[in-house]
């Protein structure tokens, strides 16, 4: 009858196959329950045919079910061989007999079970395989595990440990094989450590101790790779009656020198692994200063652009009306007046497109009052955005006396007031489908009805609409109404965001200044260079209103001299804090320092003060962090 073996930290168990099928996984309702954290609940089955041969099938395991290193999902397995589920190993035999027996390894398959094989190549084969976990796993911890293993099946009856030497030099315990507890640690004898450290030094050579009292025999073996002592290989009888004798220390011997190539494996792992992230490092460092290299170009670049266009304040690009209102001496911003500079005299609708805060309400009071409206009406402006759909209509439309409940007089709307002169409707995209409609009729007719009116009345106006959505989206949606889209997108004017205008911040920065110091009867301060760069390198996602706030802030928390780098809002003060700190006079070593405290403050201020939680955001250890607080004075 076939059985099964399983080896799991370091204990052995055995399973007869009674059944048709064997379930393996860490689930209790499986066969056989395994113990480690690899195994999926219900990992894989042995299925044995009519004709007693063995399938093995994996269950679409998270980690996989391996034979000789390679990952299998199904296939055929034979008397003598062996899988593995994370560091389980689980054998088949033919009979249980076999199991128990503590023969040498190279004799402990017998012919009966591999008969076309000679002993000792099957004993090889089984040590050999001890090496599949290493392949599986390729992490340094795997390559010990399967060095312990492999020695460990050299001789049956022999546990086996490797330690190594931690960053103070001593022997620590690391991969153990056939101890018997969870805490092989504990059942190492009292003198381990102190002879392990002494053979991790590199000159120390095989040390062989007898049966002592409690303590089986044991055998020390140095391990090495040239002349480096790379760790210890620890091994001692199951039994403390049993010996190890010469033939035995050697070959053990010669088992070690393949544990040291795989450790000296595991160390080249672990030294690519280290290369690998320092290679990470240096790439992300190369991206940063490569940004603050760009920052630096957009910075000198603005600060030409501002001298250049100082230079020919008056040799610029000569418009046809007057665009003073509108601060912007960049490609982008002349393209828009070109535009303007066409369509100002022309009876028709006009949308304006534009991210929130490009100053879209400036371009149409440009349109209106260039224009031959501003002597016959009004600029009448409405954000559609900001009104629910019943209180639009009646600003738009009006109404009278009576037509609802609080309607105590008669009201003109928002298109009478404009006639004659511009109706700007900002945010259009925000109306709903049913006012689209109404609005769509006034278009057409040019006639208005006030809410409760019986009558309609002309109007003259000229339709400037404003929004930030693309409305052929909004229209493909079936958000906005595609006649009324083509109503008001006869002529379509494109302002660029702030970002694409840089070049511009530096007199709009200038203009805001001096615009914010007057409000505060002040005189403008001045610009520290690295709050100025702060503002060029920003991407300033709510534009020109979001700049103007900025100036407004600094401006107001400024002596009224100079605006400093802590006068800004988080998302801009660091960068100009950087600026500033390279301009400081001294060593290298000084800005390193100022840098590091100030990093040091932020890691402190963003954990409320807990040292743990910074030292880990910093990337220092506990300690570090407080010897680097004690230095630079920092007591939090």
């Amino acid at each position: 009858m076939p059985f099964l073996v399983v080896e799991e930290k370091g204990n052995s168990r055995h399973y007869p196959i009674r059944g048709r099928q064997v379930a393996i996984g860490r689930a209790p309702d499986n066969d056989i329950m395994l113990a480690d954290e690899k195994a999926s609940r219900h990992h894989c089955v042995l299925t044995l045919s009519p004709d007693n041969t063995l399938t093995l099938r994996d269950l679409q395991s998270r980690n996989g079910t391996f034979m000789r290193g390679e990952k299998v999902l199904e296939r055929p397995i034979e008397v003598g061989e062996n899988f593995q589920i994370g560091q389980a190993r689980i054998f088949v035999y033919s009979e249980e007999s076999s199991a128990f027996e503590t023969h040498n390894a190279m004799e402990a398959i017998s012919a009966t079970i591999a008969p076309s094989a000679p002993p000792v190549a099957v004993g090889i084969n089984e040590a050999l395989g001890s090496l599949a976990y290493a392949c599986a796993e390729d992490t340094p911890k795997s390559f010990l595990d399967s060095a312990a293993q492999f020695v460990g099946r050299i001789i049956p009856g022999m546990r086996v440990c490797i330690a190594t030497a931690n960053k103070e030099g001593a022997a620590e315990a690391r991969a153990f094989f056939n101890f018997i507890s969870g805490t092989p640690s504990d059942e190492l004898p009292v003198f381990f450590r102190a002879t392990a450290n002494r053979l991790v030094q590199g000159k120390a050579k095989t040390q062989v101790k007898p049966r002592s009292g409690d303590y089986p025999p044991c055998v020390f073996i140095p391990l090495k790779c040239g002349e480096r002592a790379l760790g210890v290989l620890y091994v001692e009888r199951e039994h403390k009656d049993a010996e190890i004798n010469d033939t035995q220390v050697r070959l053990l011997e010669n088992a070690s020198l393949v544990a040291a190539a795989m450790m000296g494996a595991a160390e080249s792992r672990q030294a690519e692994n280290y290369l690998d992230e320092k290679l990470e490092e240096s790439q992300r460092q190369l991206e940063e200063l490569r940004k603050e290299l760009e920052a630096r170009l957009d910075l000198q670049t603005a600060e030409l652009t501002a001298i250049r266009l100082e230079a020919q304040n008056r040799s610029g690009p000569v418009h046809k009306f007057d665009y003073s209102e509108i601060i912007g001496n960049s490609a982008g911003m002349h393209e828009v007046f070109r535009m303007l500079d066409k369509v100002t005299d022309l009876p028709v609708p006009v949308l304006i497109l534009g991210e929130s805060g490009t100053g879209k309400e400036l371009i149409a009071r440009a349109l209106h009052f260039n224009s031959g409206r501003a002597a016959k009406g009004r600029f009448v402006a409405e954000n559609c955005a900001a009104l629910p759909e019943t209180l639009l209509e009646s600003e738009l439309f009006g109404y009278t006396k009576g037509s609802f409940t609080g309607a105590d007089r008669d009201k003109e709307g928002l298109f009478g007031m404009a006639n004659g002169g511009t109706i700007f409707l900002d945010e259009i995209g925000e109306i709903s489908l049913a006012m689209q409609a109404k609005l769509l009729r006034v278009l057409e007719e040019g006639e208005v009805r006030p809410i409760g009116a019986k009558q309609s009345k002309k109007v003259d106006f000229r339709l400037v609409a404003a929004t930030n959505k693309d409305l052929a989206e909004e229209v493909r949606a079936g958000k906005f109404r595609q006649d009324l889209y083509f109503r008001i997108n006869v002529v379509t004017i494109k302002l660029p965001p702030l970002r694409e205008r840089k070049e511009d911040i530096p007199i709009l920065v200038d203009h805001f200044l001096k615009r914010a110091s007057d409000e505060s009867h002040m005189q403008p301060p001045k610009l520290d260079r690295g709050v100025l760069r702060a503002l060029m390198t920003y991407t300033w996602p709510g534009n020109v209103r979001e700049l103007e706030n900025e100036i407004k802030k600094v401006v107001a928390l400024s002596d009224g001299k100079k605006v400093e780098p802590s006068a800004l809002s988080p998302q801009l003060r660091q960068v100009a804090e950087e600026e500033s700190l390279s301009e400081v006079s001294g060593s290298l070593k000084d800005v390193v320092e100022n840098i590091e405290k100030r990093k040091i403050v932020e890691a402190l201020d963003r954990t409320k003060g807990n040292k743990s939680r910074a030292a880990e955001l910093l990337g220092l250890s506990r300690l570090g962090l407080r010897k680097k607080m004690e230095r630079y004075g920092i007591n939090q």
